[in-house]
Order: structure tokens, then sequence, then C-alpha cells
């Protein structure tokens, strides 16, 4: 039995030109075929998932800007941080207790408004680099307004 190659040698020029345009066109339907087509074909089919890709795309950058924002920010001591998460306290109303610990603060949160828990919240991450830790927190129904009860643990920078 000979070899491909011996075989396509002892062919004419005219019948190896064919053959080899023939090979080209067969691997070149093969490759639309298997690579192109379905993928033409599921962005023909379900533009919601394109839309739902670039959207998911557009958070990743947006989380990509704050990593490197918080990156960023300038290193801040524990004593600092302590003050600074003390002086915002004053958002969360008079209805708080706040007890600090070597690295941990621990606040106790009576009927307090979502609105400034979530501002407090963000104010203790940016400024004093503290993250929460440990939440038990329950919601209040007895108004309108949502307010939260229970206690959370926030850790601060290393020493």
């Amino acid at each position: 039995m000979r070899s491909l190659s011996e075989r396509f040698s002892a062919l004419g020029p005219r019948e190896q030109r064919w053959l080899s345009v023939g090979v080209g066109v067969l691997s070149l339907a093969l490759l639309i075929g298997v690579g192109v087509l379905p993928a033409v074909r599921s962005l023909r089919v379900n533009p919601q998932a394109q839309q739902q890709a670039n959207a998911e795309l557009q958070s990743l950058y947006r989380l990509q800007v704050q990593v490197q924002a918080l990156q960023a920010r300038p290193h801040l001591d524990a004593a600092e941080a302590l003050n600074r998460l003390q002086a915002s306290a004053s958002l969360l109303g008079g209805n708080t207790e706040i007890s600090i610990g070597d690295q941990r603060v621990n606040l106790v949160l009576r009927a307090t408004p979502a609105k400034a828990l979530a501002e407090w919240l963000a104010r203790a991450r940016t400024e004093a680099h503290a993250v929460p830790l440990e939440a038990r927190l329950s919601r209040e129904t007895q108004t309108d307004e949502a307010l939260w009860s229970g206690t959370l643990v926030m850790t601060l920078p290393p020493r």
C-alpha cells in the first residue's frame, strides 16, 4: 500500500490541482460549519444574551474601577480609623452604642433608619477603612420606614 504523498505525486498536474482545490474547499466548509455558523446562529437567535453579557461586562469594569480606587487609597492606621469611625457615628442617631475592642468595633443599633445605616456603612468603608465582619440585624415593622435593630461587628485596619 502506497502512502498518500506517493499517490498524490503519481497524479498529473491537473489532477493534483483539482484535488488540492477540493481539499481546500472541504476544509473551508468544515471550518465555517463547525467554527463560525454556531456563533452567528446564537447571536442571531438570542440578542438578549448579548445584551446581558454586555451589561455584565460593564458591571465588571465598574468593579475594576472601584478596586483600583480602593488600592490607591493611602494607608490608614488603626487610631485614625477609629477616630473617623467614631466621628461618623453621628449619622446613626442617638440610638447607637459603640464599643471598641482591639481591632474590632461592635455597634448595637436600635431603630436605626435604613438610609442612615447605608450611608454610615459607606462612610465607614471609605473613610475609616472598616470592613463589616458580622451583622445580626432585624427589621422593625412598626412604621412605613425601614428601621434596623441588632448588632454589627466591624474590623479596623491592622495597627
